[in-house]
């Protein structure tokens, strides 16, 4: 077994967020098991420009019935 700490995963890209200049939609649910709501939070606001879409309620997956709202929320984007 592998600790995933100690494998090489390449260059670091998370200090490069601020440099995206792409209309970026950071798309997380509240109720994500894996990855806390405040991760999606910080993500956005790492990104210049980003908009946050709050999908209350849901965990790690992306229902059908979440769909119509991200597929707006892209077609929204500058």
């Amino acid at each position: 077994m592998r600790n995933l700490a100690f494998v090489d995963s390449g260059e670091r890209w998370r200090e490069r967020f601020g440099e995206l200049t792409v209309p970026t939609l950071v798309v997380h649910g509240t109720d994500d098991p894996y990855f806390p709501y405040g991760n999606g939070e910080a993500l956005a606001r790492e990104i210049p420009g980003a908009d946050l879409l709050a999908l209350n309620g849901i965990g790690h997956e992306l229902p059908d019935a979440t769909w119509d709202r991200v597929l707006a929320a892209m077609v929204a984007l500058p």
